[in-house]
């Protein structure tokens, strides 16, 4: 029995060791038309402005180098200013320093912020450079698993927030009422409710898609949420096999290394107990 713990407690470790290795860091840009030019994209942290330590400002030059045409030269700059490293040039777009940017959908202090694996950038160009009234938005969870059976329309819920701020200009986190779901930047049925949620319809068919919202009353800074869509075989469907989920986790959306990192120590530490087991007898 020590013997097959011990496995176990080696084999948990490994693939822990491993979802570590493949984490990355996910950024979300929005342009000056309030566009999600990339929808929560999955980047390598690493400090490549040299300042000794990965910050948010290294977070989007790899972002413009990976995802904009031309790459961070063309498409980002940063300079110092009276309150330190300043945003001057965000895909593109320069508007005299009109941008924001947020880690985990808290307000950021600097370009200099440090930044670690598994972080949330979102950085955004004001659409509204005079009434400054673009209000940050984002969704409860970045990614949505939803599960259903072949052949029907599946559903998720998703929860959608604002950031606020009271009379001491304190933040506050708010429930977004009235707005509409954007399903991969089309319009849907799905309308938030008091508690800033909805019900969001999907294609019956597998696929990744890319939620948004857009309201008739607010200017929201775009929110993203990847839904991840699966739809059970007929087989497994007539088992009773299927259900509807949602999930916060955080491995890529893009590649999914995390997930088959984890699925994969977990087949392996069975493969050893079973091993163990036989030895013993």
């Amino acid at each position: 029995m020590k013997k097959i713990l011990s496995a176990a407690a080696a084999i948990t470790a490994a693939s822990v060791l491993s979802v570590t290795a493949f984490a990355d860091v996910f950024v979300t840009i929005s342009d000056d038309k309030g566009e999600l030019v990339v929808p929560h994209y999955g980047v390598a942290p690493e400090d490549v402005d040299g300042d000794g330590a990965v910050t948010v400002n290294d977070i989007l030059i790899i972002a413009h180098d990976k995802y904009y045409d031309g790459g961070a030269e063309a498409g980002y700059t940063a300079e110092e200013g009276d309150y330190g490293l300043m945003i001057t040039k965000l895909w593109g777009i320069e508007n005299g320093g009109s941008y924001g940017y947020y880690v985990n959908n808290v307000g950021a202090m600097s370009l200099a912020d440090p930044i670690k694996d598994g972080d949330h950038v979102n950085a955004f160009a004001y659409t509204d450079t005079t009434a400054w009234s673009d209000v940050y938005s984002f969704f409860e969870t970045d990614e949505l698993t939803v599960k259903a059976e072949a052949g029907v329309s599946p559903t998720g819920t998703v929860t959608l927030y604002s950031v606020q701020f009271d009379e001491n200009w304190s933040p506050v986190t708010v429930p977004v009422e009235g707005a509409t779901i954007t399903l991969n930047g089309s319009k849907t049925d799905a309308v938030t409710d008091a508690d800033g949620k909805a019900v969001v319809t999907f294609p019956p068919r597998d696929g990744n898609y890319v939620l948004s919202a857009v309201s008739d009353t607010m200017t929201l800074v775009p929110a993203v949420c990847i839904a991840d869509v699966k739809l059970a075989s007929e087989s497994a469907a007539a088992a009773g096999d299927v259900d509807a989920a949602t999930s916060g986790a955080k491995g890529s959306p893009n590649t999914g290394i995390a997930d088959v990192a984890v699925i994969s120590g977990i087949a392996v530490l069975a493969a050893g107990a079973v091993i163990v087991s036989k030895k013993r007898k």
